[in-house]
């Protein structure tokens, strides 16, 4: 994914801020005009909530929340925080949306398919999948009814990170403003200086869609962003166990960037857009093992995007 952030005279704009997080490198625009210590203020807090929410859901640091949860898998429920309640919900709810193509429980198969270093662990499939996962929201408190299954939450824990540092910005009274976590996951506050939305291209393909961002995010998934040993890509599909191979490439464009992270993912899974989704999400797919080469644009969001850019340059549009 790139970004263009210059103004229309070619000159970089506002304040430019970086964070290494969550295996990726979370980089921040701030346009606003103002004073750069009142906004690097504002821009460092925000990276620090992307740093505390690393720290709360990493599944390889002893210490997180996500880490106390996996342990204790089959013996307690944890209690937790208001903030990690709404993430398990809301990803509960993308689960029943996306008929089980996203998934947040699938630590153990990620292991079993040599996701966590190392080769493939054998034969035998673990146990797996959000149906053993239980919140009891009065007490506030998680429980993983079987002890081989564990939380991982790498298909949204950026978008949801960066919601938060982009609500904080907001609250602050930032009103430009991009934020994306790696290649795969951007938020805009407000359009650029210039009044246009920011420009983000999904992928190096000539032909790729450029997504155009206004108070929203972008999203995407593909299977050869990480491949084990067996060149098996990192995406699995939560319905049979197995990587995932409907598709080759998928994005979600939607205001949420922790809703466009979970659909980029289930769309991914899928290969094709579900009834399930609501209009307003825009999907993007392609690349199907049926040697499909178009892009699929759909949804009501979809005039954000531009389809063929180097197509619609060649005809003057």
């Amino acid at each position: 994914m790139t970004t263009n952030s210059n103004t229309p005279d070619g000159g970089q704009v506002g304040l430019r801020l970086a964070l290494d997080a969550m295996g990726t490198r979370f980089e921040l625009l701030i346009a606003d005009t103002g004073y750069e210590s009142e906004l690097r203020a504002v821009g460092e807090e925000a990276l620090e909530c992307i740093a505390d929410w690393h720290n709360r859901l990493s599944a390889f640091d002893a210490g997180s929340v996500v880490s106390a949860i996996n342990a204790a898998a089959g013996e307690r429920a944890v209690r937790v925080d208001r903030d990690m309640l709404d993430l398990l919900q809301a990803c509960k709810a993308w689960h029943a949306d996306s008929g089980g193509a996203f998934d947040v429980a699938l630590g153990s198969l990620m292991k079993h398919h040599g996701f966590r270093g190392g080769a493939p662990a054998g034969t035998q499939v673990p146990a797996f999948g959000m149906g053993h996962l239980e919140i009891d929201e009065a007490e506030s408190a998680v429980f993983l009814s079987h002890p081989d299954v564990r939380l991982d939450f790498g298909a949204v824990a950026k978008g949801w990170a960066i919601d938060e540092a982009c609500e904080l910005m907001r609250e602050a009274g930032i009103a430009s403003a991009l934020l994306h976590g790696g290649s795969s996951t951007a938020r805009a506050i407000g359009s650029r200086p210039d009044g246009q939305p920011w420009r983000i291209k999904v992928c190096a393909d000539e032909h790729a869609p450029i997504v155009l961002l206004s108070d929203a995010s972008f999203s995407a998934s593909a299977p050869s962003g990480r491949l084990n040993d067996n060149q098996e890509g990192h995406v699995l599909d939560p319905r049979s166990g197995q990587p995932a191979n409907c598709a080759g490439f998928a994005a979600a464009v939607v205001y949420s960037a922790a809703e466009s992270d979970a659909w980029s993912t289930a769309l991914l899974v899928l290969g094709e857009r579900p009834g399930s989704m609501r209009a307003e999400i825009a999907s993007i797919l392609h690349g199907t093992h049926s040697a499909q080469t178009e892009w699929s644009i759909e949804g009501e969001s979809a005039p954000r995007v531009i389809a063929d850019p180097k197509r619609d340059l060649e005809k003057g549009t």
